[in-house]
């Protein structure tokens, strides 16, 4: 998807601070070189200085790629952009995708949607539970260092203590 065009001296370092992975098939240079910029991909000219925006705007490229799972329920099968789903649960070992008003039986282990989906808005609030975090309505203290969330289907999930800290870091609160 990417490809970083910049003095050798510099790569290793900006990668690492882009967290950017380099493909060999690619849409995007990004370049500190107006010299290096190619005709046929699009291109992002940056100042070192501009860092941390331009991890923001690659943020934005990677999210912006759709990632689809496949479920069924008592309808047949469908084919769901991940940002619909609210939740993923595993209930009697097997894996449920929920959407605003519809449960799909997913068949793939909870941990390949985690993995599937690390860059997107969802974190693991619990060992068989995984949330969208742009469909949490409110997030309120409960008992025991956990928090409940409401979402926006009016549903209730409980954030485990296990899981606390990391999903507190991703909502960077």
């Amino acid at each position: 998807m990417f490809k970083l065009k910049v003095s050798k001296s510099e790569h290793k370092i900006i990668k690492d601070r882009l967290n950017l992975v380099e493909t060999i098939s690619y849409d995007y240079i990004l370049t500190d070189d107006k010299e290096l910029v190619e005709d046929d991909k699009i291109n992002i000219v940056f100042n070192s200085s501009e860092i941390t925006r331009v991890t923001k705007l690659l943020d934005l490229i990677v999210r912006g790629e759709e990632i689809h799972i496949i479920g069924n329920n008592e309808f047949g099968q469908k084919n769901v952009e991940s940002r619909n789903f609210y939740y993923f649960i595993v209930e009697n070992e097997d894996v449920y995708g929920v959407l605003s008003n519809t449960r799909l039986l997913i068949k793939t282990k909870l941990y390949e949607i985690e993995e599937l989906l690390k860059h997107k808005d969802f974190i693991r609030i619990s060992k068989y539970c995984l949330v969208n975090i742009g469909k949490i309505d409110y997030i309120k203290p409960a008992l025991n260092s956990k928090l409940n969330l409401l979402l926006k289907n009016s549903e209730h999930l409980e954030v485990n203590r296990g899981y606390l800290k990391d999903f507190k870091k991703a909502l960077e609160i």
